[in-house]
């Protein structure tokens, strides 16, 4: 008997039809799947950027970037070289107290007398300080005259008002402004080294500061005005929380002042409502897009320039990108040269000629890679004459590192106090702040200046 399979073809016809739609389905779902993983790439691939970029400071870093160049250097010691003289500070003009040091009859380890003969002397000085508190009782003459004025005597020593003296407050302040101080680490402070002979509560102290905030607040709007008639001026701005929301510290150097103002905004109108419209001098600053056209002229940061394409080159070895970078490094360097030996008008203007045809050819040229294309397209063109105004205006930087420099002594307060909890904070920060950086910026002693303020 012989037996044949015999196979269904409508059976087999939608087996195979099933099995097909069940393919589609999971191609489709995988498909899907690709898309949305891609698109999240995409999305991080972008906040990542905005954290992780030529900009991020080195200490932001969670890691750093290979480079054969750096790890292949040896980090260098601490300190001098061993064997090497020992640096002494100068000889100080003046002297406050003399002492003398005198040995024992006996040596302290084998109790040999020592003879007056075989003693030499030396010089050294010594350097302390030490915080002291002192307790003043003021007889104070009143006197309620008839026209309703309520008259009280004066002493140069002595504020009008209020327990606090010119000195403590001077103190608080700097405790505050220097070292980013809590108002309750101050009072803690004064407490312990006093043994309790200072004591003002947190709240006092923090009234103090408001108090000498509104002292210096006229001046504060007198250096506002004064500085949009600078011949020039270096800008830079970091975030600043007030009370949780993001606002921005903006920093201003020029030749005589520092100006602080926080605002939350980071738009161009900050800088108009401070030069005006049409600022007669020179804007030094990064690429930042908001200082662009209400100035006469405009150097750009080439420290900024060289780190963009530093990251760039970085990140693709094997391209010209590396290239260009050291072409740029190689003309600033060149430039900042020029400068350090204080050139004359004439001969600046004649090495600008020279300078511009450098960096014209590394911008003419035709075959740079994406990546260095993107540097000379983006920065180098779109800022052409903004590259080289240091070289003809005197007293200007090819950077922007001045102003950089300035505004870092602000993070140490956004990192320990994390910024301001309102907005009258905010304000009086920037108000002594912008004396203190003032003083400084023009060699003085920021605490003996703000004493004399007081006083007066």
């Amino acid at each position: 008997m012989i037996h044949t399979n015999r196979i269904d073809i409508f059976e087999e016809n939608k087996r195979l039809k099933e099995s097909l739609e069940q393919e589609a389905r999971l191609r489709n779902e995988w498909q899907n799947k690709y898309y949305e993983l891609f698109n999240e790439l995409k999305k991080t691939q972008v906040l990542l950027r905005q954290f992780l970029n030529e900009n991020t400071p080195s200490s932001k870093l969670p890691f750093k970037y290979p480079s054969q160049k750096k790890s292949e250097k040896e980090q260098k010691p601490r300190g001098k070289p061993i064997g090497s003289n020992g640096a002494v500070k100068e000889i100080p003009e003046n002297i406050d107290k003399n002492i003398e040091a005198k040995l024992d009859d006996r040596c302290p380890n084998c109790q040999k007398i020592i003879r007056k003969k075989d003693i030499n002397k030396r010089i050294r000085y010594v350097y302390d300080a030490i915080i002291k508190a002192i307790v003043m009782e003021v007889e104070e003459e009143f006197y309620p005259c008839e026209c309703g004025e309520f008259c009280i005597g004066k002493h140069p020593e002595i504020p009008q008002r209020g327990m606090i003296g010119y000195n403590l407050q001077t103190l608080f302040a700097e405790l505050k402004f220097n070292f980013s101080s809590s108002y309750a680490n101050i009072s803690k402070f004064f407490d312990n080294i006093t043994d309790g002979k200072i004591k003002f509560t947190p709240k006092a102290i923090n009234d103090s500061i408001i108090n000498i905030s509104e002292k210096l607040e006229p001046s504060y709007f007198e250096i506002e005005k004064k500085i949009k008639e600078e011949e020039f001026a270096y800008s830079d701005e970091t975030s600043w929380p007030v009370n949780g929301i993001l606002w921005y510290l903006w920093l201003i150097v020029s030749k005589n002042f520092v100006f602080i103002t926080i605002q939350n905004s980071r738009a161009r109108k900050v800088l108009i409502d401070i030069f005006g419209e049409n600022y007669q001098g020179v804007i030094i600053s990064d690429c930042y897009r908001v200082y662009d056209n209400f100035a006469k002229w405009y150097q750009k940061c080439w420290v900024h320039l060289i780190r963009k394409a530093e990251y760039e080159a970085e990140n693709n070895p094997k391209k010209n990108i590396v290239k260009l970078s050291v072409q740029l490094k190689s003309l600033y360097n060149e430039m900042k040269d020029f400068l350090e030996e204080n050139p004359s008008l004439i001969l600046r203007k004649e090495k600008k000629k020279e300078f511009e045809i450098k960096l014209n050819e590394i911008i003419n040229y035709k075959h740079w890679c994406k990546e260095a294309q993107n540097v000379v397209d983006n920065w180098l063109i779109k800022y052409r004459n903004h590259w080289l105004t240091a070289i003809e205006f005197e007293g200007i930087d090819l950077n922007n590192n001045l102003c950089e420099r300035k505004i870092r002594c602000s993070i140490g307060w956004r990192k320990m106090l994390g910024g301001h909890r309102t907005k009258e904070g905010a304000k009086q920060y920037a108000i002594i702040q912008t004396h203190r950086q003032t003083w400084k910026h023009n060699g003085k002693y920021p605490y003996n200046e703000l004493l004399n303020v007081l006083k007066n």
